[in-house]
């Protein structure tokens, strides 16, 4: 059976900096002598991760959080603190750090509790504790649900980013539980709600929305931040039910998919909907849609655009064009989706099959402008670009970068030697700031005792004195700083340098020969975009490749193609 070279992680905590009680000492120490008798481990077999003066709240604190990176590298096989409370006093937080541990395999031990996954009883515990954390879990989420219904019962508008056509209205100040509190609509904008009705209109219209988007970008009809709608954007707006009439229509559509409708009474087709508990915040700014059944469905404050019967006709037809929908197959041997512009409009040039097969059984394709392609050449005419034909003149400008002989290549290699550091070092500087800083300080602490024997009318101008030599301290210290940071600075770059030439002379010479996702990774490490001008094709280098000839031209007309 294979040894298990990871290490015994001893993790101590405590909120404020004492030296009493469970001190961190005390921890680390209960800690190495459990693990010493029970488990026979040795010193180097140990490491050793203290938070002192956080607290027990929440995990942000940054040796757990490294302890976490260790376990994700598999550098640990086992957990061990002093307390339960020493890792978290929420519930919550520590069934998540169990099922992380589980996942990789680590045991976990508190001292205090007699608490070792190791044995069967410790993790019948764990489990124990699962069970109450699921139930907070479930308690939460009930409670959640509540106050979403006693807001349906306002029909409100909760704040956030409003929906496009609409903007927030503060209309009254209603009383909660004693407090005054602000109530809000939404309120219509004009201009804004010409569009969505159009939205709409087009889609019944067309049926697609790919060619609603073609729509709104030949008429050049642009969202609020002034760019184009996507499809993305247009399907955000049709399948929103703020737009939609409360009405019998809307009622019998959520009634049919068993969402939860308040007040069924006022679908009387006189205001909006408002849907609550529609979506899970997830990490960042992404968000996912729920179930329709797990929505609450209310009657808002404002008036809708669309009647009933329009919005459920459009929800059928979307969900009836997504069954029908396929994605075509992506162009895989594409090497410059995603770095390659045309100069005309700024937008991407996107890879696209065409019909001829090269002999090696090869797809032809070619590189075109996005918005080119979505506006049906009716807000750019630029040409296309013959995919394979630029792919094979790139890879040949790489390598003759990469290669031995290559300016560029001379140039990071000069740099790994460190010759781009000035020739006198800024070592004799620091060394002079440090010591003028140290004299100023003792020249300080001479004022300091002064002012204690002095008469009182000398007093201010010591006081004067001592304050300008602190404004001395204090610009040596961020010339210190910066001297000091430029340095680092450097012997950074140098081994940036080393690795970028490592890279060239290990995989570069045997391009050809790599897979597609590795070559599509060493494209961007030297090319930060390609841009599509007329007849001439232009290669912009990554800042380290640079030189004074930064921008090349490829070709000529024999890769365009109308």
């Amino acid at each position: 059976m294979e040894k298990d070279n990871r290490k015994y992680a001893v993790y101590s905590r405590k909120s404020k900096y004492t030296g009493k009680g469970e001190s961190i000492g005390n921890q680390i120490e209960l800690c190495k002598n459990y693990l010493t008798t029970k488990y026979n481990a040795k010193a180097d077999e140990i490491v050793v991760y203290e938070d002192e003066g956080y607290t027990g709240a929440n995990t942000k604190r940054p040796e757990f959080q490294k302890m976490i990176k260790d376990i994700r590298n598999k550098k640990i096989k086992t957990v061990i603190c002093y307390r339960l409370d020493r890792i978290s006093r929420n519930v919550l937080d520590f069934c998540n750090l169990k099922d992380e541990l589980s996942d990789y395999n680590v045991a976990f031990i508190s001292i205090r509790e007699d608490f070792d996954t190791s044995t069967p009883m410790g993790s019948a515990m764990l489990l124990i504790t699962s069970v109450f954390a699921q139930l907070e879990r479930d308690t939460i989420a009930e409670r959640i649900r509540d106050n979403m219904l006693e807001l349906a019962k306002t029909g409100r508008w909760l704040g956030g980013t409003t929906p496009y056509g609409f903007k927030s209205q503060e209309v009254e100040k209603i009383s909660v539980d004693g407090k005054k509190r602000k109530l809000f609509k939404l309120s219509p904008i004009k201009e804004e709600k010409e569009v969505v009705n159009l939205i709409f209109d087009k889609y019944i219209e067309l049926k697609s929305l790919t060619k609603l988007e073609t729509y709104f970008i030949k008429h050049d009809i642009k969202t609020r931040n002034d760019i184009y709608f996507s499809t993305t954007a247009l399907r955000s707006i049709l399948t929103n039910p703020v737009y939609a009439m409360a009405d019998n229509d809307t009622l019998n559509y959520f009634i049919e998919r068993e969402a939860e409708i308040f007040q069924e009474e006022n679908f009387d087709g006189n205001n909006g909907l408002m849907v609550y508990n529609k979506t899970i915040q997830k990490t960042g700014k992404s968000k996912r849609i729920r179930d329709v059944s797990d929505w609450i469905v209310a009657v808002g404050k404002h008036k809708g655009f669309i009647t009933g019967k329009k919005w459920v006709q459009i929800q059928n037809l979307i969900e009836l064009n997504a069954d029908k929908r396929y994605r075509k197959p992506n162009v895989n041997n594409a090497l410059l989706s995603g770095i390659i512009y045309c100069s005309n409009c700024g937008s991407f040039m996107r890879p696209r099959t065409n019909s001829k097969i090269y002999e090696d059984g090869t797809r032809s394709f070619s590189y075109i402008c996005e918005l080119k392609d979505k506006s049906r050449c009716t807000k750019c005419n630029s040409k296309n670009i013959m995919g394979i034909e630029i792919d094979r003149k790139v890879i040949e400008i790489i390598k003759e970068i990469t290669s031995s002989r290559g300016e560029i290549y001379k140039k990071i290699k000069d740099l790994s030697k460190g010759e781009f550091v000035k020739e006198k070092t800024n070592t004799d500087e620091i060394k002079t700031l440090q010591n003028t800083k140290t004299q100023n300080e003792k020249a300080i602490s001479k004022l300091v005792q002064k002012i204690a024997v002095v008469d009182t009318e000398f007093v201010e101008n010591l006081t004067d004195e001592i304050r300008k030599l602190k404004e001395a301290n204090s610009k040596i210290d961020k010339t210190l700083a910066d001297l000091q940071n430029t340095e680092y600075n450097q012997s950074i770059q140098i081994e940036y340098a080393k690795l970028v030439l490592n890279i060239f002379d290990t995989y570069f010479q045997t391009f050809d020969k790599l897979d597609l996702k590795t070559k599509r990774c060493l494209i961007k490490m030297i090319i930060d975009t390609i841009e599509i001008e007329n007849e001439n094709v232009y290669i912009n280098l990554v800042g380290y490749c640079s030189n004074a000839d930064s921008q090349r031209v490829l070709c000529q007309s024999d890769l365009h193609r109308k």
